[in-house]
C-alpha cells in the first residue's frame, strides 16, 4: 500500500511576494534611475545598515519598471541549501514564462532538489534555453550564513547567461568573490550614499509627504544628525506629536540613543495591551491575525496588525491582501530586547504557543523551530522524530543536523528514538563513526519493556545493517537483518518511506547500497535477504529487487528479469521511490534492446518520463531519464541529437562541468568517444577513473577504462588502448561482469579478440574474455572476425577445477564450502564462473563436460 505524503512542509508564499508600501512614501525617482542604470549588470548590490530603505527602493524601482522580476525574502531557516533553492527555483518560475512546468526538471516540486550542484547545473542548462532578461532579488541576504549557498551563488552568477541578473538585498558585503565581478564588469553597488537621504529629499518628506511644515533649519539639523538614516527621519517625524522643537534638538543617529528613543517616544506611547502584543510577537518572523492571537491570546489581533501597518512603517504588509506582516527588523530587534527582560519567564511559553499553531497548520520546520528556541526539547524531539523519514527523503539533512545541534548531549544520550533519526542523517551524508556514536546512545536508554524497546530495536537492527552493506560486511548485516524482522510485524519507518539510498547513481548496483558493483557479494548478499525479509515490506526489498534484477541483466541471465523487473516497479511505486523505479526502467529499456525490441525500448523511456512527470519526481531523477536517452541515441547512430545535447554543455566551465552527477559525466564522456571529441573524453574520464578509484566504485571504473580504451582507439594510440582495456578486463574478470562489455557493440568484440590472441592477459583472464567472445558470437553473429575459443578445462583456474572435481563426486554447495572451508556464496561465486567458461547451464552439463575432458586425456 502506497504511504503519501503528508504536506508538511510547504513554500511560504508570502516570502515570494514583493513587498506592499502605502502610496504615503516619498518617490526616490533619483534612486530609482540608479538602479535601473545598474540594471545591465548580473549582480546588483543593495548594500547599507538597516533602516536606510534598501527593500523599499527596490520595491519602488519594480514598480516603476515593466521588468519581469522575482522576489525571494530571507531568513534565517533559509540557510538549509534545500530550502534555499527551493525558494530561488520557485522565484524564477513564478516571473520567467519561457520555462515551462511541463519540461523543466525544476518544477516537479522545488523542494525534492537533491543538492545544490545539482540545481546550479541544471539552472545553468535552463537558463541557457531564455532569450528575455529578468531579475531576481534576494532580500536580508545578510542572514545567509552556509557557505555551499554562497560557492552556488557564486557559479550560478558566473556562468549564468546575461539575461538573469541577481540583485542582493543586504546590511553587509556578501562572501562573494566580488573582485573577479568588478574586474569582469559584471556587478554595480548601491550603498550608503546612494541611499541616505540629501537634504531635498528631507524636506519632501517632512513638508509634502508628513505635512509637518518644518523649517529649512530644522530639517538641516535632522538630515545632519540621522546621516540620511531614513528609519531615523521617521522615527522623529513620528515623535512630533508632542515638543517639536525638543524632538528636534535631542534627536541623534547613535544607535543606542535610537533605541532609547524608540522605547520612550514610540513603544511607551502606544497602549499598554498594544505594547504587550508587540512584545509578546517579536519572537515570529511573520505576523498573521490567527498566528499572533494563538501566542497572545488576543482575539484582536488582526485588526491590532492591520491599525500598526496604518500608522506607521514598522509594520509591513507582506501580501495584498493584509493577511501577512512583519516588523521592521530594526524594529523587531529591539521589540525582541524588551521582550527578554519584561518577559524573560514567559519566552518559552510564547514560543510553545507559536510551536503549536505552526504544527496545527502544517509548518512542521517553524514548528521545530520554535520548540527548540521556547527549551520544549521533549516537543521538538517528537516533532523531529514523526518528521525526520520525510526530510530525509526531501534531502533536507542540513536542516536536521541544525537542530541536532539544539540539543545538549545529555538530551540526545537519553532520548534513542531521535538518535536513530540523526543517526540516519549521518549516514545518508556519509557520516558512519558519528552515526554509531548515535546508536551507542540510543543502545543504552533502550530497555526491554519500554514501550519504545521493540521499535527502536527494529530500527537499530535495520539501520546497522544497513551500514554493514556499505562496509560490505555481509555476513553481519544479514545478521542484524534477521534480527529485525523476528522482533514484531513492526517496519522500519525510514524504509517503508522509501529514503533513496542512491540518490545520485540512477545504476544502483554501482551504488554503495549495492556495495559499490563488486557482483559476487551482491549476489551472496541479496538472494539471502530476500528470504530473509520476504514478508517484511520492507523498502530495502525494493532496492533488493532492482539490484538483483541489474545483476542478472549485467549476467546477461534475462529469464530471471521477468520476476525481478516487474516486482521492483511494484515495490518502488508502492513509496514513490524514484531511486528504484527510474534505475529499473533502465534496466527494462536495456533489456528490450537487447532482444531488439526496439519500440518497446522506447516505450519504457516514454513510461518512465511519464511517470517522473505525474509523481513530481525529484529533479535529478528526472535529469537522469533525458541524460539517458543520449546512451540510446548514440546507439542508434543519432548523431545530430547527440550533439545538440552535448552543445549544452559548450557554455559550461570545466568547474561547472565537475560539478554535474558521475552518471551525467559519464555520459558526455561516451558522447565525446562517439563524436570523435577524443581529448576532451580523455581529460573527462581520467578525472572520473581518479574519483572512482578513490571511492572504490567499480562498475563505474570499469565502463570509465573501456571507454578511454575506445578514445585511445580512435587516436590510434594502441599501446594506451590495449592498456586501459587490459585493466577494464582484469576489474571485471573477478566478478564476473558481461553486458557491460556485450552492450558496447562490435568494436569491443574486436578489441576483446585482439586481447585473446595476443595473449597479453593472464591466463584466468584469458577464460574469462573466451566465455565473454562466446557471448559476443551470439550477439553479434555478422561479426568479420572468426572467433574460436577452446571449451577444455584448462581455463578454468586451480581453485575453479577444484570446484568441479567436487561437483563431479556429487557433493552440494554447501558441502564444498565445508570442504574447502569457503563461505556459501563464495562457493556460488566459482559455480557461476564454471558454468560461464564452460557454457553450461547447470551441474549436469559441467559434470558431463568434467567427464569428456578425462576420456580426452
Amino acid at each position: 500500500m502506497r504511504m503519501d505524503q503528508p504536506n508538511n512542509n510547504p513554500l511560504i508564499s508570502t516570502k515570494l511576494n514583493v513587498p506592499k508600501y502605502g502610496s504615503d512614501l516619498l518617490c526616490r525617482q533619483q534612486l530609482v534611475e540608479q538602479i535601473d542604470e545598474a540594471g545591465a549588470s548580473r549582480l546588483i548590490l543593495i548594500c547599507a545598515p538597516a533602516g536606510f530603505g534598501k527593500t523599499t527602493a527596490v520595491s519602488q524601482w519594480i514598480q516603476s519598471v515593466a521588468y519581469p522580476t522575482g522576489w525571494v525574502s530571507l531568513d534565517e531557516s533559509d540557510n538549509d541549501p534545500t530550502r534555499f533553492w527551493r525558494y530561488f527555483v520557485q522565484a524564477i518560475y513564478m516571473v520567467q514564462g519561457e520555462l515551462s512546468r511541463e519540461t523543466s526538471p525544476f518544477f516537479q516540486q522545488p523542494h525534492y532538489l537533491a543538492s545544490s550542484e545539482t540545481v546550479i547545473s541544471v539552472l545553468l542548462q535552463e537558463i541557457a534555453e531564455l532569450h528575455s532578461d529578468f531579475y531576481l532579488v534576494l532580500d536580508d541576504y545578510h542572514v545567509i550564513k552556509e557557505p555551499t549557498i554562497h560557492e552556488g551563488l557564486q557559479m550560478l552568477i558566473s556562468h549564468a547567461s546575461t539575461c538573469m541578473h541577481i540583485i542582493l538585498i543586504t546590511r553587509e558585503e556578501p562572501p562573494l568573490s566580488l573582485h573577479r565581478f568588478r574586474a569582469r564588469k559584471q556587478v554595480e553597488q548601491l550603498g550608503l550614499d546612494n541611499l541616505r537621504f540629501n537634504e531635498e529629499e528631507c524636506r519632501r518628506l517632512f513638508n509634502e509627504v508628513m505635512e509637518l511644515n518644518l523649517s529649512q533649519q530644522d530639517i538641516g539639523l535632522l538630515s545632519q544628525r540621522t546621516e540620511g538614516w531614513i528609519a531615523g527621519l521617521q522615527l522623529a517625524a513620528l515623535s512630533m506629536q508632542g515638543n517639536r522643537d525638543q524632538v528636534i534638538q535631542r534627536f541623534s543617529g547613535n544607535d543606542k540613543y535610537i533605541a532609547e528613543y524608540l522605547t520612550e517616544e514610540v513603544l511607551k506611547r502606544l497602549p499598554e495591551t498594544v505594547q504587550a502584543f508587540l512584545l509578546k510577537t517579536s519572537i515570529l518572523q511573520r505576523l498573521s491575525g490567527d498566528l499572533c492571537a494563538a501566542v497572545t491570546n488576543e482575539p484582536e489581533a488582526h485588526d491590532i496588525l492591520q491599525m500598526l501597518e496604518r500608522s506607521n512603517s514598522f509594520v509591513i504588509a507582506l501580501d495584498s491582501v493584509n493577511e501577512w506582516y512583519r516588523y521592521h527588523h530594526l524594529f523587531a530587534e529591539i521589540l525582541e530586547t524588551h521582550l527578554r527582560k519584561k518577559y524573560k519567564e514567559q519566552l518559552p511559553v510564547f514560543h510553545m504557543l507559536a510551536s503549536e499553531w505552526f504544527e496545527k497548520n502544517g509548518w512542521m520546520t517553524e514548528a521545530i523551530e520554535h520548540a527548540l528556541a521556547g527549551g520544549d526539547w521533549a516537543r521538538a524531539s517528537r516533532l523531529i522524530i514523526a518528521n525526520a523519514p520525510w526530510m530525509l527523503k526531501r534531502y533536507e539533512n542540513r536542516t536536521l543536523r541544525n537542530w541536532m545541534h539544539g540539543f545538549e548531549r545529555s538530551w540526545l544520550e537519553k532520548d534513542p528514538e531521535l538518535c536513530i533519526a540523526f543517526a540516519w542523517m549521518h549516514v545518508l551524508s556519509d557520516e558512519i563513526e558519528q552515526a554509531e556514536m548515535l546508536l551507542r546512545f540510543a543502545d543504552q536508554r533502550v530497555f526491554p519493556g519500554s514501550e519504545i524497546f521493540e521499535e527502536c530495536q527494529i530500527e537499530m537492527c535495520v539501520l546497522r545493517g544497513y551500514i554493514e552493506v556499505i562496509r560490505r560486511n555481509i555476513e553481519l548485516s544479514l545478521a542484524y537483518m534477521e534480527q529485525s524482522v523476528q522482533m514484531k510485524p513492526k517496519f522500519s519507518r525510514y524504509f517503508t518511506i522509501g529514503i533513496e539510498l542512491n540518490a545520485d547513481e540512477p545504476h544502483v548496483l554501482r551504488s554503495r547500497v549495492a556495495m559499490n558493483g563488486y557482483l559476487t557479494k551482491v549476489s551472496e548478499y541479496f538472494l539471502k535477504l530476500r528470504t530473509v525479509l520476504k514478508h517484511s515490506g520492507l523498502g530495502i526489498l525494493a532496492y533488493g529487487s532492482i539490484v538483483l534484477a541489474e545483476l542478472y541483466y549485467e549476467r546477461s541471465e534475462f529469464e530471471q528479469l521477468t520476476y525481478f523487473v516487474p516486482r521492483a516497479i511494484e515495490l518502488g511505486t508502492n513509496t514513490l521511490n524514484f531511486g528504484v523505479l527510474v534505475p529499473v526502467y533502465f534496466v527494462l529499456a536495456r533489456w528490450r534492446k537487447a532482444e531488439k525490441r526496439y519500440n518497446e525500448m522506447w516505450l519504457a523511456m516514454d513510461e518512465i518520463s511519464a511517470l517522473c512527470r505525474e509523481h513530481n519526481a525529484p529533479s535529478h531523477w528526472s535529469a537522469f531519464v533525458d541524460v539517458y536517452r543520449v546512451r540510446l541515441w548514440i546507439d542508434e547512430e543519432a548523431r545530430e541529437k547527440v550533439e545538440k545535447w552535448v552543445e549544452s554543455f559548450a557554455k559550461m566551465s570545466s568547474d561547472v562541468i565537475a560539478s554535474r552527477h558521475e552518471f551525467e559525466r559519464m555520459m558526455l564522456a561516451r558522447a565525446f568517444v562517439y563524436l570523435k571529441n577524443d581529448e576532451a573524453a580523455i581529460k573527462l574520464l581520467t578525472s572520473i577513473l581518479h574519483e572512482t578509484e578513490m571511492k572504490a566504485r567499480l562498475g563505474s571504473r570499469i565502463e570509465a577504462f573501456i571507454l578511454l580504451s575506445q578514445a585511445y582507439q580512435n587516436q590510434k594510440k594502441q599501446h594506451e588502448a590495449t592498456d586501459c582495456f587490459r585493466k577494464a578486463v582484469g576489474l571485471a574478470a573477478t566478478e564476473g561482469y558481461v553486458r557491460i562489455f556485450l552492450d558496447e557493440g562490435p568494436e569491443v568484440a574486436k578489441m576483446l579478440y585482439g586481447l585473446y590472441k595476443n595473449k597479453t592477459a593472464s591466463k584466468e583472464e584469458l577464460s574469462y574474455v573466451a566465455m565473454l567472445l562466446e557471448n559476443m558470437k551470439k550477439e553479434f553473429p555478422a561479426l568479420d572476425i572468426q572467433i574460436r575459443v577452446s571449451t577444455k578445462l584448462d581455463k578454468l583456474t586451480e581453485r575453479e577445477s577444484e570446484v568441479l572435481a567436487l561437483i563431479g563426486e556429487g557433493l552440494s554447495n554447501s558441502q564444498i564450502a565445508g570442504k574447502l572451508h569457503l563461505s556459501h556464496g563464495t562457493v556460488k561465486g566459482y559455480v557461476y564462473h564454471i558454468f560461464n567458461k564452460l557454457q553450461v547451464r547447470n551441474r549436469a552439463q559441467a559434470i558431463m563436460r568434467l567427464k569428456e575432458s578425462k576420456k580426452n586425456e
